[in-house]
């Protein structure tokens, strides 16, 4: 393994944050060497032409798969790739970086393997539950029904019902499929009906681009194969906010 990386797990996981820290100061130490001029100073701005709309997959790395520098790309990235028209921390994201960092490329970023995708696939395919509950495959607990909200804003909610209630136009979507035996191939076209999902989100604010953002915006979907590194085009492209 390279020296310059951390060794992980450590063997003592207390450790781990420690590790982490040290790491970023040899990081640091070696891009200040060998590219000075990597990190921009405190007064230059962010210009980013892309919005990325990506999965928190921990296997996944924006910069590094379309070797952008920082500046170059904005980030929202959650469970699945979602994008969903009632979620305020998306809308947040792509009002500030269309609107006001003018980013003229919203990109939607499935991958192959996604758990997110999995999950939604295994929960379509389970029985119809009993009114009220879903049964938790994973260890028989009931769960709320998918769209269960709270209504004790002082109570937390558990984030198992939160990560079903994410998932659930996700969940429906799949219900909607005719899919092969096959898990793999199964799950690759769940993971490209996913995009196609959130892209067909995406364009419903026409309106929002064509009052809020610098010019057209196009809005693409993606597959990222993080086993080799590739992105796939989907061609499933939209322009909106093209004449206004």
């Amino acid at each position: 393994m390279n020296s310059h990386h951390p060794h992980f797990p450590p063997n003592d996981v207390e450790k781990y944050a420690s590790i982490i820290l040290a790491a970023n100061k040899s990081w640091v130490q070696r891009m200040t060497q060998v590219f000075p001029q990597y990190f921009p100073t405190q007064e230059a701005a962010q210009q980013p032409k892309i919005l990325w709309v990506g999965c928190s997959d921990s296997r996944i790395q924006e910069s590094d798969a379309t070797a952008s520098l920082p500046g170059n790309v904005f980030v929202h990235r959650n469970i699945a790739n979602q994008f969903h028209l009632d979620d305020d921390n998306a809308l947040s994201v792509l009002a500030y970086g269309v609107g006001e960092l003018g980013a003229q490329h919203v990109v939607i970023v499935g991958h192959r393997n996604c758990g997110g995708a999995h999950a939604a696939l295994d929960a379509a395919r389970e029985p119809e539950p009993d009114a009220g509950h879903v049964t938790d495959k994973h260890g028989g607990k009931p769960k709320h029904n998918l769209h269960h909200h709270t209504t004790d804003k002082q109570a937390p909610r558990d984030p198992n019902d939160a990560l079903t209630t994410w998932l659930a136009p996700l969940i429906d979507r799949v219900k909607q499929l005719s899919l092969p035996p096959d898990a793999d191939a199964a799950l690759d076209i769940v993971v490209e009906e996913n995009v196609k999902l959130q892209v067909n989100n995406l364009t419903k604010l026409e309106s929002f681009v064509k009052k809020s953002a610098k010019g057209p915006v196009w809005v693409h979907g993606w597959v990222f194969n993080f086993s080799t590194g590739f992105l796939k085009d989907l061609q499933i492209t939209q322009v909106l906010g093209a004449s206004k």
